[in-house]
């Protein structure tokens, strides 16, 4: 389950961190390269050689160097100009006999700050050449620092994320979910001084911090109906195919095994022997289940299974609709009348864990009509991808509630937000 997400993302780490420590390497080599380069070319010169990666590095530092000295001698002429400036308007100033004498000298602490601010700027622009030019001059602890930690660029971040957007979207994770997580790791990770031994780890945290923030922990349903007026009322919607069926009757022999008692609506009046498959599965739980003919209003069976149980005392009522495309008005106005008159406790949407941006898509459009409480993600024991349920879980801002991880009653698994981070390798 979720083996080929979780491979790849291991693979993501390696490759990053590799780059990045490579990347560090390169930097660090032709630094130690400039600081002996005056006594190399007291030697003989060597005979050209063909330019290699470290030696292109070497002058791009040396170009950054004179352009620098450059910046700090046009700063230095324009610093004396504006002094010559200063001077002047002092002299003016002097002249002024019948000017107030405070107006004259707010002018000139005006002009004396002024000149404070540039000496103070000019000085700033000194220590950042010197810097440069005297990397021999760092303290221990800045030396021990640049050596074992590491910085990430905007231009790195971007480099080595390329690969795990795709990773992420290959594996089912939507497109607007990818960028959100981009923006957030971005956020964390440039700029931020890491060491290169954590590196892997620091990204793999701040990945985890991302999931973490996505997904909900959902509070457990049997807590919810122990505590809730009866009968407690669920209603399961979701498209053709998706197990919506078979997974109410995994609830339903969930429910049972807990001591609560159970009946079924079959409110699926449209699809073809979809009450006779509903009826089996009662048959099978031994509990009731209320139905009318093909063709019958929907509602009226969701409304007649909520007065049964109230009649017999039964403590929860599991209402199947008929699966319908999300592009289907009509079905989805049915759907609307359906949790009107039924004012159900949760409304749960039903998805397949393999059917990727689809479900994500349906999930929207679903929570936009009904606004639902949670969701299940069926056939999870098929999906090695995992990222239906992070995008799902993005799009509806809902609790991923149960996960199908087969094809018996049993087969029902309570979603752990912290578990299914684990099997990604975070």
């Amino acid at each position: 389950m979720f083996g080929k997400l979780k491979d790849k993302l291991k693979s993501w780490f390696q490759s990053s961190k590799e780059k990045i420590e490579e990347e560090a390497e390169v930097i660090e080599k032709t630094a130690k390269e400039l600081e002996e380069k005056p006594k190399e070319e007291e030697k003989k010169k060597p005979e050209k050689t063909k330019k290699t990666k470290e030696e292109k590095k070497k002058h791009k530092i040396e170009r950054e160097i004179k352009e620098k000295e450059q910046e700090i001698k046009k700063r230095e002429e324009e610093l004396k100009k504006e002094k010559r400036e200063l001077e002047k308007d002092e002299e003016k100033l002097e002249k002024k006999e019948k000017e107030p004498e405070k107006k004259i000298e707010k002018e000139i602490e005006k002009k004396e700050d002024i000149k404070e601010k540039l000496e103070e700027k000019k000085q700033e622009i000194k220590e950042e050449i010197k810097e440069i030019k005297e990397p021999e001059k760092k303290s221990f602890f800045s030396k021990m620092k640049s050596k074992f930690s590491y910085k990430i660029t905007p231009e790195e971040f971007n480099s080595i994320f390329e690969d795990l957007e795709m990773l992420l979207l290959e594996n089912n994770v939507a497109l607007e979910v990818v960028e959100d997580i981009k923006k957030n790791l971005s956020e964390k990770l440039i700029g931020k001084e890491i060491l290169k031994e954590n590196l892997e780890d620091e990204i793999k945290d701040e990945l985890k911090n991302i999931l973490n923030n996505i997904l909900i922990e959902p509070d457990n349903p049997l807590d919810i109906i122990k505590i809730s007026k009866k009968p407690f009322t669920i209603l399961f919607f979701g498209i053709n195919g998706t197990g919506k069926t078979t997974t109410i009757a995994k609830i339903a022999h969930f429910l049972k095994r807990s001591g609560f008692s159970v009946i079924l609506a079959a409110a699926d009046t449209f699809r073809a022997a979809s009450i006779e498959q509903l009826s089996e599965h009662a048959k099978k739980l031994q509990i009731p289940v209320v139905k009318h003919d093909y063709g019958s209003d929907p509602a009226a069976v969701g409304f007649d299974a909520i007065k049964y149980a109230e009649k017999h005392k039964i403590d929860v009522v599991l209402i199947d609709t008929a699966g319908r495309m999300h592009t289907k008005t009509n079905l989805i106005s049915e759907m609307e009348k359906i949790s009107r008159v039924t004012k159900p406790d949760l409304k749960i949407f039903v998805a397949e864990s393999i059917a990727g941006n689809d479900a994500t898509e349906q999930a929207k459009i679903f929570h936009e009509a009904i606004e639902i409480d949670g969701s299940i993600l069926s056939k999870v024991d098929v999906d090695e991808k995992g990222g239906t349920i992070i995008s799902v879980s993005h799009a509806t801002k809902k609790p991923i509630f149960y996960l199908g991880i087969g094809q018996n009653y049993p087969d029902l698994e309570l979603f752990n937000k912290n578990n299914f981070i684990k099997k990604l390798g975070l």
